[in-house]
């Protein structure tokens, strides 16, 4: 951190003033400011609120969505102690009266940490499965970023930061194996690795995909109950994080598994407000589906979810649940807002 802000005064800001002393320090080390030029926007009306921001240097006019200024901040102002603009979406829009420098915090990260210390939990230098907190590149941050872990309520999340576990490995390592029992998920915290799968007909491993820091893998069999669909190999050296098959499925999975009745189904689709995915077989969806549904077999999902909109709310089924709940994590872990059709009412719909 610059001395474009000192400790003392990012301790006092608003709600960093919240936290243990450990924790403001931990942040304060990883903030980056950064400078606006005079005229330009922070964020517009109707942006997404990703990260609070706290104007350190200079003067910015808050306006509403029709230009029309509501009111000026400068940096010196008791106002500048508190998150501008803290709403999702953005109320209103940012514009530098002159060069601002702003510092941001990731909103995730900071609530985590809030829920944390108000409960009288644990520093970030005691989450001992990421690296140090000094990397600028932090591994607990970069979870938080990702949609997957965005869901999961803060209870949980610090339960499995806790068990998440660190794991090194070198370059041409096998981390999981086709055909082998899923044992852990696995988070990619540094380095890269190659997914391939053979079949009977292709007994020549095929590259299916490269991954790197931030990608995810190994969900499938466990939230299916299968063996591994497909080996996982280091391309350099790496670390990798990985939590367990049982701390997967009570920690993550079921925080991210959202049921849906037949009945609630039936009228968003309906109302033309949900799109429903049958991810079973071409075969199968042809001998019965549910009236209105889209055939996207889960084998072909990945390398479909590009041509799917992400502002469709999406509906997904199979016949016994197992199929769709791997979809519905998969969609989820891209951003998408997924609902699993309970098993029960399609067994009802499909018989």
């Amino acid at each position: 951190m610059s001395e474009a802000l000192s400790f003392d005064a990012f301790a006092a800001l608003t709600p960093i003033n919240g936290l243990r002393p450990e924790n403001q320090r931990d942040l304060y080390r990883k903030l980056a400011p950064r400078t606006v030029k005079a005229g330009d926007y922070l964020f517009r009306a109707g942006d997404p609120n990703t990260e609070c921001l706290y104007l350190v240097d200079g003067e910015i006019a808050l306006e509403d969505e029709a230009g029309k200024q509501i009111k000026t901040i400068a940096a010196d102002s008791d106002a500048a102690k508190h998150r501008i603009a803290h709403q999702t979406p953005r109320s209103v829009s940012a514009r530098c009266l002159d060069a601002v420098t702003v510092i941001g915090i990731d909103n995730s990260l900071l609530d985590v940490l809030l829920t944390w210390d108000q409960t009288g939990s644990f520093e970030v230098t005691e989450l001992t499965g990421g690296p140090s907190p000094t990397e600028s590149d932090d591994w607990m941050t970069r979870l938080l970023q990702l949609p997957t872990f965005q869901m999961i309520p803060p209870g949980n999340l610090q339960t499995l930061f806790m068990r998440l576990e660190t794991v090194n490995f070198k370059a041409n390592d096998v981390v999981v194996k086709q055909g082998d029992v899923g044992d852990y998920f696995y988070v990619i915290d540094s380095g890269h690795c190659m997914v391939t799968r053979e079949s009977t007909t292709h007994p020549k491993p095929i590259k299916l995909a490269e991954l790197g820091p931030g990608a995810s893998f190994g969900e499938e069999a466990l939230i299916a109950d299968t063996s591994r669909n497909a080996t996982v190999t280091m391309m350099s050296d790496g670390a990798l994080l990985r939590l367990s098959k049982e701390d997967f499925r009570s920690l993550l999975h079921r925080s991210m598994t959202r049921q849906i009745s037949q009945d609630e189904a039936d009228r968003l689709v309906a109302e033309e407000s949900a799109v429903i995915i049958d991810v079973r077989l071409p075969s199968e969806f042809k001998l019965k589906s549910i009236p209105g549904a889209r055939n996207l077999p889960l084998y072909l999902l990945r390398m479909k979810l590009s041509a799917l909109s992400a502002e469709l709310p999406y509906i997904v089924y199979c016949d016994s649940g197992r199929r769709s709940s791997v979809a519905a994590f998969i969609m989820t872990q891209k951003g998408f807002n997924v609902q699993v059709l309970d098993s029960q009412a399609l067994s009802d719909t499909t018989a």
